[in-house]
């Protein structure tokens, strides 16, 4: 996880780590089926606002790698 801001270099950052959230907003897809999601870890930065997200769960980046198509 980053300590400083990739946008302002700031290191004032705030981290919550989410298990899904309401209505499945912070989360992606990760399979088939509704809970075949993966929460997403909201990193934000309160010098200049910018957003980062990041699957936190090693087991769940191994599906994503497996099941995802490069880009």
């Amino acid at each position: 996880m980053p300590t400083t801001c990739a946008k302002c270099g700031s290191n004032d950052l705030r981290l919550k780590r989410e298990n899904g959230g309401a209505y499945g907003m912070n989360s992606i897809p990760v399979g088939r089926g509704a809970k075949a999601t993966a929460a997403l870890d909201n990193l934000v930065c309160v010098s200049c606002g910018f957003v980062e997200f990041y699957v936190s769960d090693p087991a769940t980046r191994e599906k994503i790698a497996k099941t995802w198509d490069r880009p």
